[in-house]
């Protein structure tokens, strides 16, 4: 998140997962109405949290005051198009994302008037000068006209974190925008004492999705290793149309990525107009949080939540007890 001196960053993340409704059956679908109402209210929140911070320095408090920007965004994206039979990366789920991120950033934005008309917009707000900018300019007219009235609240409103810790305590549903990192992984934990621990953890839609006894993988079940750079570009520029500020996404490649491929990533990226292109090639030298991980089940009713004593494990869903 590029800041100026003094500057403050100010996220929050809306989980996509807890807007779907009927999850994977035909129907599934995001209630959009929901999501809009929450993103609203999600504005009013990081607008107070601009003037109950505790600023370290005056000169950081002036700073956020002057512009009142904030990063509103999302996590579970790609969960969330799981549940509603979308394969991560394929056009359906692009044009999902565009449509999903546009209902955001509109219910964001109308927030922001609504604020600027009850107390004031952010004080270098210039009306000329915002609506000349590139992203001003693709906005509906009727957003156009409302800002040219009232103002706005906000110098900056949406942008896509990493969302790595809060995904977790979510659930760990896939993080920020990202696909799914793999259907149970290995997480390097870091302990107090400066030593490590390691923790399986399954992904939260496979684990939703086998709730409902399901046996066959859906072909729309799609983790890392099934894409193409060029899919994680797609989705990148999908989300990105509708993001004021910054956007956080990796492509990760396999070890033996050619510097050439590495190439042809770059230039597609800026072809799109992509703001930023980050990727990841694992290597020996900087290791990796996360890798993959078999899952191990409950033999009797496939369950994953299992606890570990003395070389046995017990199911905590139907209680079968087994060692070895």
């Amino acid at each position: 998140q590029p800041l100026p001196p003094y500057g403050a960053c100010l996220l929050g993340s809306l989980n996509l997962t807890r807007f779907v409704i009927d999850p994977f059956t035909d129907e599934a679908r995001l209630d959009v109405a929901r999501l809009q109402e929450v993103a609203a209210i999600a504005v009013r929140f990081l607008d107070n949290v601009v003037d109950v911070s505790n600023y370290p320095i005056p000169q950081q408090r002036a700073e956020a005051v002057a512009k009142r920007r904030l990063g509103l965004g999302v996590t579970g994206l790609a969960n969330a198009l799981f549940m509603c039979g979308l394969r991560y990366g394929s056009t359906p789920a692009v044009e999902a994302t565009k449509s999903w991120m546009r209902s955001i950033e509109q219910a964001a934005l109308a927030t922001s008037i609504e604020l600027s008309e009850e107390k004031g917009a952010f004080p270098m707000f210039y009306e000329v000068a915002y609506l000349q900018t590139d992203y001003a300019q693709k906005l509906p007219e009727e957003l156009r006209a409302a800002i040219s009235r009232f103002g706005l609240r906000n110098g900056l409103l949406t942008s896509i974190a990493p969302t790595g810790t809060i995904s977790l305590l979510a659930g760990n549903v896939s993080s920020g925008i990202e696909p799914v990192f793999s259907l149970s992984q290995q997480r390097k934990i870091l302990n107090r004492d400066g030593s490590h621990r390691s923790e399986v953890l399954e992904d939260f839609g496979y684990a939703a999705w086998r709730k409902t006894k399901a046996r066959q993988r859906p072909e729309v079940l799609v983790t890392m290793a099934d894409l193409t750079a060029d899919e994680h570009l797609a989705m990148q520029a999908a989300a990105q149309a509708h993001v004021d500020s910054s956007i956080s996404k990796t492509i990760n490649v396999p070890a033996d990525y050619s510097f050439e491929n590495f190439t042809s990533v770059y230039e597609k990226a800026w072809t799109l107009g992509l703001k930023g292109c980050t990727t990841f090639r694992p290597n020996a030298v900087t290791g990796s949080v996360l890798s993959d991980a078999p899952l191990e089940l409950c033999p009797s009713c496939g369950s994953s939540s299992l606890d570990f004593k003395e070389g046995c494990k017990t199911c905590s869903e139907c209680g079968t007890a087994f060692c070895g």
